[in-house]
């Protein structure tokens, strides 16, 4: 990240984290979330947002911090992790946009840098609090091809099927 990297700082159970802001598409209410059998551990289901099949993953629970609101009290975080891929997050709050100071960064302590195969990227220390900023590549890599997947099979399920040719 370089100059002063602009980050959604967003909270899972009492941690702050940030995501870059060229990542975040848009952030919406919770609604109902379509749960879908064998789509893994940390996909909580499949929302329809605007006539596009998202599947949610519950970041608290990737991040090892319990599972995310049951109810619509909390977010999606809506990403683009690959190029017109997107998938929703689901966490506590996304409560604003910061920029942050490079003189305000460091690299996470090494027992916190071993853990979630790198996902913490950096920590910025801001007045009051740390906020650890996500690697989010890294920290979607391995659920990110699973959860499109679910997702591209609900879609495919909604799309009207066509006549066969005889």
């Amino acid at each position: 990240m370089n100059g002063s990297p602009q980050v959604v700082a967003l909270r899972c159970a009492q941690s702050t984290f940030g995501i870059p802001i060229d990542r975040v598409r848009e952030i919406v209410m919770v609604p109902e979330i379509t749960p879908v059998p064998d789509s893994g551990e940390f996909v909580r289901g499949i929302i329809n947002l605007r006539g596009r099949i998202l599947p949610v993953l519950d970041l608290g629970l990737r991040l090892g911090l319990g599972p995310g609101p049951r109810d619509r009290t909390g977010r999606i975080v809506v990403v683009e992790p690959e190029r017109q891929q997107f998938l929703g997050l689901l966490v506590d709050e996304a409560s604003e946009v910061l920029r942050i100071p490079e003189g305000l960064l460091s690299p996470p302590p090494e027992l916190l840098a071993g853990s979630l195969q790198g996902s913490v990227r950096l920590v910025a220390r801001l007045e009051e609090r740390l906020l650890l900023l996500l690697d989010l590549p890294r920290l979607l890599e391995p659920l990110t091809a699973q959860a499109l997947a679910v997702a591209a099979t609900a879609e495919a399920g909604a799309r009207p099927v066509e006549d066969a040719a005889p």
